[in-house]
């Protein structure tokens, strides 16, 4: 065990690995140790761009037990972003203005950013400064001023011979070629305007030919045709490039036109296309000062347009469209799809696409700041890009990793070189041969088992698809109420035709983006306000998953099921029926001695319970409500009592004292019996109420609390037939209801305060704000909270299917609960860790026994 006056004296320590230096499109993990036990601090991160504004943000954690946190592992509580997202303080880096867009165009200089731990007292515990390449070592850089046209060449180190990019883009930046080239292609990076653009009147395509004879001409390219990277107008230039000039192999069209767009287009001296324009007047104005331009554009497909559609079917080349479909520049989603009905009309199968929900405009090599707003060159006027912030830096990981495999697969010297090393292998005997390969069936695995526990992860991973395949993976399972609940989402498999839910994003369906255990949140029935009924301990979840080709979606391609156990092997479960109280009793296998915790919920519920027993609990779950609601004017604490000291009395219970869990209405009876039963020791008290709500609360044959009401007429009415409840509860602090306050003060126990601030059942939020001023006023420090911004009332164990609504027994009525289902998924996670290490750290067995193992 270290010395306690070490570990005062160790200082705390933040860590970027694998290493403080790396490139701008790779991921770091950021570490922080040698914090107080549970300590909460907060991490922030900023940022200098090339024109000299300060980028910050600033996130909000707590640490585990072993004072540790890990941003890979743990959720941010608050801040600039919520829940588990490892590269998030780079994503929601934000200047103090508005519209302005992270300058980092220029390769030499690295993007520096400079993370630190405050503690809640703003001072700086640790601190270390993040340096992104954007050039990899032996990379070179050399401007480039050739007839007509001005760049930069990206060339990476080595013989070669290397594949050949051309970047267009309609500012200068170096910042994509420059990644590129890191990744083995030698890049040119060019403004499609080579000109000052307030002298342009027209656009030539002869200089962006010059640029791609000179790519070609360089002595470390290998390819005979080159690939086209471009993003927004400068997608509709390398449509036309593809169309008109030859030695375009491969074109990455991104959020663009399929028309020539702005500038009329001429080449040898004569034009080519029109200009399709866009009518000022259409630009619709917004409370930031930006416009969106999504409908401003004319439309292409009207005929006094169609002579400014690039003609993209007479080129000789391969496409990716990518299409964002909340692009507010201009609609690239509908552009994308007319260009994919007209190649397909025309018998044409040269293209590839993926579509990208609630991401934005502007779609960038991953982990730069995300920009909601900044100035149009062209309309001289800041433009709203659209897009939800994680969803969009989801889609930049995914799409950097499509581009590259796009540009690789469609480079002739790339498949030659495959081919050689493919011959080589079956030669030594490492390859399979091609029967066994042709014949290999699609796989679908479940890591590290097809078997787990109910609030345990798993890995989903699919493999021996085709290169680049797009199939649907479906989830369903049917609850105890014979209610089916389904979700899907749809992937694109990589070059070796794998997909792997941890690290892929879902291009569409029930969610997008990287969400490893997304199926399982997502799972939805077909009716409005219906709860996952699964209360039943003996019986696990069953969950089917199966992938699906996306063209023939009755074909399943592979499937299985996915067996969520509530209890481990070895836990008993017995039904209990003592005195005046009914529930069942969870315990874990060995001979102990273990934790006494008991487990109240407003109905009968096992699944909680069961969980925490393999947790190494002894836990007793039963409802508050001990007969049935409708029969019921008071509530008694004495059954409570006697199961408090049934529970204590179990042979393999050590703790003295007992834990209490609860959520709800069964929160406020936890507190109840915390003030005025002896024998609690811990209470997890879950967005609840802190007055005794609904009915009368009575101890030993007298009311020791009377009722905080609910008036109805204060409910809010939504269209999907549910109502908000949250300002519908009488104020408990008002003079005529300060006597349903439960007196919490007088308690002997330690409290966990956890509330979700979009909580639309009651104001829980308020509540544990006041039971906090409260415990200060009387001079305790007997408690803890957490507090869960997006979260909703609905906070259950772990990858539980998200429910927006459902009845409430109280009312009779179905109520919306709140919540934003990413961000409440999040909460869970992180709530149940710190629910078990609150209540191993308060109902403790051998006081001795803990402090060593700390």
């Amino acid at each position: 065990m270290v010395l306690r006056t070490k570990e005062m004296s160790s200082q705390v320590r933040l860590r970027l690995l694998p290493s403080d230096i790396c490139l701008y499109d790779e991921p770091i993990q950021v570490k922080v140790s040698h914090l107080r036990s549970r300590q909460v601090v907060t991490i922030k991160a900023s940022s200098t761009d090339e024109k000299g504004v300060l980028f910050s943000s600033s996130a909000t954690y707590r640490a585990d037990g072993n004072g540790d946190i890990d941003l890979v592992r743990d959720a941010s509580l608050s801040g600039s972003y919520v829940g588990v997202e490892p590269m998030g303080l780079l994503r929601t880096l934000k200047p103090n203005t508005l519209n302005t867009l992270f300058m980092k165009e220029k390769a030499l200089k690295p993007h520096m950013v400079k993370f630190s731990v405050h503690d809640e007292e703003d001072q700086i515990l640790a601190e270390v400064t993040n340096e992104r390449l954007l050039m990899a070592d032996g990379v070179s850089r050399v401007s480039v001023k050739e007839g007509n046209f001005r760049g930069v060449l990206f060339t990476p180190p080595g013989t070669g011979p290397f594949p050949a990019v051309l970047d267009l883009s309609t500012i200068m930046s170096e910042r994509r070629a420059a990644l590129l080239a890191n990744k083995g292609f030698v890049v040119l990076t060019l403004s499609v305007f080579q000109e000052n653009l307030g002298n342009l009147k027209m656009l030539h395509l002869d200089p962006l030919e010059e640029a791609i004879i000179f790519l070609l001409q360089q002595p470390k390219v290998g390819s005979k045709r080159i690939g086209i990277v471009s993003k927004s107008k400068a997608a509709d230039v390398a449509l036309s490039l593809a169309a008109y000039i030859p030695g375009v192999e491969a074109v990455v069209w991104i959020s663009g036109c399929s028309a020539n767009t702005t500038f009329p287009l001429f080449y040898k001296k004569r034009q080519i296309l029109p200009a399709l324009m866009f009518d000022t007047k259409k630009l619709i104005p917004t409370q930031s000062g930006a416009v969106i331009g999504k409908y401003a554009m004319h439309d292409p497909l009207k005929e006094e347009n169609r002579a400014s559609v690039v003609p993209i079917e007479q080129a000789n080349a391969h496409f990716l469209f990518v299409a964002p479909e909340d692009d507010l520049c201009w609609d690239s989603y509908t552009y994308m799809m007319e260009m994919m009905e007209r190649l397909q009309r025309l018998g044409k199968t040269n293209f590839e696409s993926v579509c990208y929900p609630k991401a934005g405009h502007f779609l960038e090599p991953p982990y730069g700041p995300f920009c909601p707003s900044s100035l149009n060159r062209f309309i001289k006027k800041p433009v709203l890009w659209g897009g939800e912030s994680r969803t969009h830096a989801a889609a930049e990981v995914d799409m950097w990793k499509k581009i590259q495999e796009f540009l690789k697969s469609h480079d002739q010297e790339t498949f030659l070189s495959l081919s050689y090393l493919n011959v080589m292998r079956r030669l030594s005997g490492d390859m399979k041969s091609d029967w066994e390969e042709m014949s290999s069936q699609v796989r679908l695995r479940l890591l590290p088992s097809a078997r787990c526990l109910y609030d345990e992860p798993i890995q989903v991973k699919v493999s021996h698809l085709r290169s680049r395949q797009v199939v649907t993976i479906k989830a369903s399972s049917t609850d105890e109420k014979g209610v089916l609940f389904s979700s899907s989402a749809t992937y694109r498999a990589d070059g070796n035709g794998d997909i792997d839910l941890v690290r892929d994003a879902s291009l569409s369906g029930s969610y997008a983006g990287v969400e490893p255990m997304g199926l399982l949140r997502t799972l939805k029935p077909h009716t409005l306000n219906t709860l996952f009924m699964k209360e039943k301990a003996l019986e696990p979840l069953m969950v089917k998953f199966s992938v699906h080709d996306e063209e023939e979606q009755d074909q399943i391609l592979a499937e299985v099921t996915n067996e969520r156990l509530l209890m481990a092997d070895g836990v008993s479960r017995v039904s209990v029926k003592e005195g005046n109280f009914h529930g069942v009793l969870f315990t874990p296998p060995g001979t102990g001695p273990f934790p006494a915790v008991l487990d109240l919920s407003t109905i009968m519920s096992e699944r909680r319970a069961a969980l925490l027993a393999n947790k190494g609990f002894v836990v007793l779950t039963l409802p508050v409500f001990q007969e049935k609601l409708g029969n019921l004017k008071m509530l008694h604490l004495d059954p409570f009592e006697e199961a408090i000291i049934f529970l204590l009395q179990q042979p393999k219970v050590g703790s003295k004292r007992i834990g209490i869990i609860a959520r709800s209405k069964a929160a406020d009876v936890a507190l109840s019996l915390a003030a005025f039963v002896p024998g609690v020791e811990a209470v997890v008290w879950v967005n609840g109420c802190s007055a005794n709500s609904v009915l009368p609360l009575f101890y030993k044959k007298r009311q020791i609390l009377p009722a905080l009401k609910v008036d109805t007429k204060k409910f809010i009415p939504t269209q999907s037939g549910a109502v908000i409840a949250k300002y519908a509860m009488d104020d408990p602090l008002k003079e005529e209801n300060r006597a349903t306050v439960i007196p919490i003060e007088q308690a002997n126990t330690n409290f966990l305060f956890v509330a979700s601030e979009d909580d639309l059942n009651w104001d829980c939020n308020i509540y544990k704000m006041e039971m906090e001023e409260r415990l200060k006023r009387h001079g305790k420090k007997n408690f803890e909270s957490m507090c869960y911004p997006r979260a909703g009332h609905m906070l259950e164990p772990p990858y539980t299917p998200f429910c927006p609504s459902s009845v409430n027994m109280f009312v009779k009525m179905q109520i919306m609960w709140g919540g934003e289902p990413r961000a409440h998924a999040a909460a869970e996670v992180h709530l149940w860790k710190k629910i078990q290490e609150f209540l191993r750290s308060h109902v403790s067995c051998d006081p001795v026994q803990l402090t060593d193992l700390n």
